[in-house]
């Protein structure tokens, strides 16, 4: 029952715009008095009418009467349409245009006004100073115009004598000039006259390839032709500029011959390209084959030939023994690894099929003849190492329990002792269940400091090969943070670089038995042979019963191969009942970093497989009848034969295509370099000629281009003569030869001696030369400072003129004058009066507007604001409506109306109370949708996220009272009651929410209302 009736009464309200909405729809939106999770209807609640407690209804106390619902009306405001908007907007802009023209108006008055007064104030200054000109003052004036007519000859002389130096300066830089060029013209012939010189020293000093030799001679004698070719253009270019001065259509004639010549010489010397290019693919095209050819020779043929790589020793014995003491713990009273022969069973039953890995888990828990979990005395974690190795009180047959061992560089003897060790723990355990036994050979114990090496260098490139001093002194232990010397690390995972170095026939073993924290100072760098065997032991623990026995083994720390091992696949291996490993070896190493430093834990390295070499005597264990079988490795190698008469012949083949490619090389770089000088000089002979016909011809410069052809001539000249005295000496007995080289020495020494003295002089006349161009520059400044001077005093002669006159015009017709600027002051006087009186009316017409405008804008805002709240009325009545009519539709049906809220308390919709169904997590599900239960009786929605792969879990959005704390939804006080308590039912949930939801709801459906006190 409920402890109290919900009571209230409805009302009508009136929007500001003039809309009515009814207190009852405005009810769904949340108006409506909180009521608490255990209030309830009477029993006697139909679903016949819909009653809200207003907020803004005064409570009604016990001791009130009843009043029956009523209605309250006021006066409808006008509804205003989107018209009427629209005409006040077009009516306000009207006026603002009006506003904006008057301004313009007002402005261009205010500037005729102040332009008048300007010319009030200038008429008054101009009468001003003609009524001050006197003749004294006209004959100052005068005094002023003879001074500046004095002053600007005196400026006109110093620019005309500083003309003539700089014209004087100008020919001695272009003398100059010409020497220089002259000079440097000697620099260029006495330098290719040494460089000849030296090529033919070098010619007759040893065996020179007169093929080599001819070739040079041809491309000098083209180059000579050349050469004469472009010094007859230059020529002809130079005269036809120089006839151009007295006979231009004459010199334009012969330079369009000049033109026609380079043209045909551009032609055949493209055609000469282009032959020497083809020729030259051709014997490129020999090239290649013939190289291709002298490969294929010097691959030969591979043949594959069988030969014995190695032995493995496989031992079998008919009785394995662990000698006394090996291993013994004192705790279990055992020697050797602590297991079962139910284990042993159930391992063999999983390698042939049989068993199960949850038949090995459950022997490994039922234990041994004690009850021991084999994993807990054997295979201890990491973590708890130090605890399992102090219990079991371990004794290890002659094994060093004191000396500190430095474990990053264990010698090779030290190493073989605990893969004996280890060898001898596993063999006493593959006996019983009957698989080949596993010895250690050197070459094992090599292949795992290998494994480790390759992981290490991997992992730490920076310190591949260094000792321990080198580490230290490098920074490996320090972080990788240290701001001096930091720990270099490539960052490649520890897995994939396991995963590198696996192959068929090894099995990598990756463990760490004991983590930092079990070693003193968190430091296990140093440790002894007793420290180690205690390690290997809870290691091959691990390795047959797994982490925790459950059969596995993670790859942090390496794993199998750089993989996780499962389901006892690394016991099957390690037992002989999978895989044909006879070889073991063990190193440790430390590979992995915590906290941004090396882990100063080791991590250890088993390595089974297959190597070669005799079995070292193991003395941790006995064989009765022990039987060795060497078997020999044979592996297929592949042998390359080579014909070498085959390979002589084909580089012979190589070597000619060569030297005839390189020949026809040079012949194309010949031959380009013709056609690009013919380019160059068709180019040339074109710009002349336009030259020519616009009248722009550069006389100085095409002097100066003949000069240049004629200085390459000259050099190509004694090149091409040098060179056939070469060739010729080349072809000359030996004693011609000789004395010939010293005569070539001689000149060498002299043509050098030429360049070095041609060089200075070249450097002499350039300082000259900079001198000369330095007084130029400082004469060209004087010039433009002179010119500058002159202007100045012209301007001032011009201004001292053009006043004296003036005043003399002024003085002689001043009554005349002076009438005319009183008559145009009297104008402009009274036009001020005028333009004052306009610009007072067209400020009052500005205001009279803007008035107008201010009202017209503020109506039309006024319209838009009422306009736009009457639209947002109508819009929430619409909403509002939706909701009553969706509540009816839910009553029509039989249902309870339930309201949903959103994190403001805002009613957002409505839901059927009686389709909700509650879950284990304290929520409802109304039609697909999760929703929290609030304890006045509304709900709000709960939103469960998804993703691509599913639904993830879920989450609360923000709603009032309600909110997810470690993945669990809570209800808070904060905005809400308490929330209903969870009972744990999963039947419909109007048992829970009964008639207090809908009391909660403010929609309460009652067939006949009764008003109590």
């Amino acid at each position: 029952m409920f402890k109290k009736e919900v009571q209230g009464h409805g009302s009508i309200k009136k929007l500001r715009t003039g809309a009515v909405v009814s207190v009852l729809t405005l009810s769904v939106l949340g108006g409506v008095s909180v009521v608490n999770a255990d209030e309830t209807t009477s029993t006697d609640a139909t679903v016949s009418n819909v009653e809200v407690v207003a907020k803004d209804t005064a409570a009604v106390t016990p001791t009130e009467t009843p009043v029956a619902p009523t209605v309250t009306e006021t006066p409808v405001a006008p509804t205003v349409t989107a018209d009427q908007v629209a005409n006040a907007k077009v009516v306000a802009n009207q006026a603002n245009q009006a506003l904006n023209a008057q301004a313009d108006v007002v402005a261009s008055a205010e500037t005729a006004v102040t332009e008048n007064n300007k010319t009030v104030t200038d008429l008054g200054n101009q009468i001003t100073e003609v009524e001050k000109i006197t003749p004294e003052v006209v004959a100052e004036a005068k005094s002023d115009q003879a001074k500046a007519k004095e002053t600007l000859d005196q400026a006109t002389t110093a620019t005309t004598s500083v003309e003539k130096s700089l014209t004087d300066a100008t020919t001695k830089e272009a003398n100059q000039k010409d020497v220089v060029a002259k000079a440097e013209s000697n620099v260029e012939k006495t330098a290719s006259a040494v460089a000849d010189a030296e090529k033919k020293v070098e010619a007759l000093s040893a065996t020179t390839d007169t093929a080599k030799l001819d070739q040079d001679v041809k491309d000098l004698t083209a180059k000579v032709a050349e050469g004469i070719t472009n010094v007859k253009s230059a020529k002809d270019s130079l005269d036809a500029a120089k006839l151009s001065v007295t006979n231009k259509d004459q010199a334009i004639k012969d330079q369009k011959n000049v033109v026609a010549t380079a043209e045909g010489t551009v032609e055949s010397s493209s055609k000469a390209y282009d032959t020497a290019k083809g020729a030259q693919e051709g014997t490129q095209a020999t090239e290649n084959l013939t190289k291709s050819a002298l490969d294929e020779a010097k691959k030969g043929k591979v043949v594959t030939e069988t030969v014995k790589a190695g032995e493995v020793t496989t031992v079998t014995a008919d009785g394995v023994y662990l000698n006394k003491g090996v291993a013994y713990s004192n705790f279990t009273e055992t020697n050797g690894i602590v297991t079962s022969q139910a284990y042993l069973d159930a391992i063999k039953a999983l390698a042939n099929g049989t068993g199960t890995v949850q038949d090995v888990k459950n022997a490994i828990k039922q234990g041994d003849e004690n009850g021991n979990n084999l994993a807990i005395v054997s295979a201890p974690t990491s973590s708890a190492y130090n605890s399992w190795v102090k219990n079991m009180d371990f004794s290890f047959a002659n094994t060093d329990a004191v000396t500190k061992l430095d474990v990053n560089n264990l010698s090779d003897s030290q190493l073989t002792d605990l893969a004996l060790f280890y060898t001898a723990l596993l063999n006493d355990l593959r006996f019983k269940v009957g698989t080949n036994l596993v010895t250690v050979t050197d070459q094992s114990v090599a292949e795992a400091k290998k494994t480790v090496t390759s992981i290490f260098n991997t992992l730490f490139p920076d310190y591949k090969d260094m000792n321990g001093t080198q580490l230290e002194a490098n920074g490996f232990w320090n972080s990788m943070s240290d701001p001096k010397n930091p720990l270099k690390y490539t960052g490649v995972s520890l897995q994939n670089t396991v995963k590198g170095i696996d192959s068929e026939d090894t099995t990598v073993i990756g463990q760490k038995p004991a983590n930092n924290v079990s070693y003193e100072n968190n430091d296990g760098r140093k440790q002894t042979m007793f420290d180690l065997k205690a390690k290997i032991f809870a290691n091959l623990g691990n390795q047959l019963y797994g982490t925790s026995g459950q059969g596995y083994l993670g790859e942090a720390y390496g794993g199998v191969d750089g993989k996780r091992s499962d389901n006892f696949d690394l016991a099957l291996e390690v037992l002989g009942l999978k895989g044909t490993s006879t070889t073991a070896g063990i190193d440790f190493g430390f590979t992995n970093t915590y906290n941004g430093m090396i882990d100063r834990a080791p991590s250890t390295y088993t390595v089974l497989g297959n190597a070669y070499g005799k079995a070292i005597n193991n003395p941790y264990q006995t064989l009765e009848n022990p039987k060795e079988t060497v078997t020999p490795v044979y592996k297929d190698v592949e042998r390359t034969i080579v014909d070498n008469v085959a390979v002589a012949k084909a580089q012979t083949n190589y070597d000619n295509a060569v030297k005839a490619n390189q020949d026809a090389k040079s012949k194309v770089a010949t031959a380009e370099t013709a056609y690009n000088t013919a380019k160059e000089a068709l180019a040339t002979a074109q710009k002349r000629l336009a030259d020519l016909v616009g009248g722009t011809v550069d006389i100085p410069v095409l002097e100066k281009a003949l000069a240049e052809a004629q200085t390459q001539l000259e050099s190509d000249q004694a090149s091409l003569q040098t060179a056939k005295e070469t060739l010729a000496l080349a072809k000359a007995s030996a004693a011609d030869k000789s004395k010939a080289l010293e005569v070539a020495k001689t000149e060498l020494a002299d043509a050098k001696k030429s360049s070095e003295t041609a060089k200075g002089v070249l450097a002499k006349e350039k300082e000259t030369l900079e001198i000369l161009s330095k007084a130029v520059a400082v004469a060209q400044t004087a010039l433009t400072d002179a010119r500058t001077k002159q202007e100045v005093a012209k301007t001032n002669f011009d201004t001292a003129s053009a006043k004296a006159e003036d005043l003399a015009t002024k003085l002689a017709n001043k009554e005349t004058v002076l009438a005319d600027l009183n008559s145009k002051l009297a104008d402009a006087k009274a036009k001020s009066s005028k333009l004052a009186d306009e610009l007072k009316t067209a400020k009052e017409r500005y205001e009279t507007l803007k008035k107008d405008s201010n009202a017209k804008n503020v109506e039309y805002l006024r319209l838009a604001t009422v306009k736009a709240e009457q639209d947002k009325a109508e819009a929430e009545v619409a909403r509002l409506q939706a909701l009553k009519d969706k509540a009816d539709a839910i009553v029509a049906q039989g249902g309870v109306v339930v309201q949903v809220v959103d994190a403001e308390g805002n009613v957002v919709d409505v839901v059927d109370g009686t389709k909700a169904t509650k879950n284990a997590d304290g929520s409802i599900a109304i039609e697909g949708k999760q929703y929290a239960l609030n304890n006045d009786g509304t709900v709000s929605e709960v939103v469960v996220p998804t993703s691509e792969d599913g639904v993830l879990s879920t989450s609360v959005v923000k709603q009032a009272g309600v909110a997810p704390v470690d993945g669990k939804t809570t209800y808070s006080r904060v905005e809400r009651a308490n929330s209903l308590p969870n009972t744990g039912s999963q039947e419909s949930l109007l048992g829970l929410l009964g008639a207090s939801m809908m009391a909660g709801l403010g929609l309460g459906y009652v067939g006949k209302r009764k008003r109590t006190r």
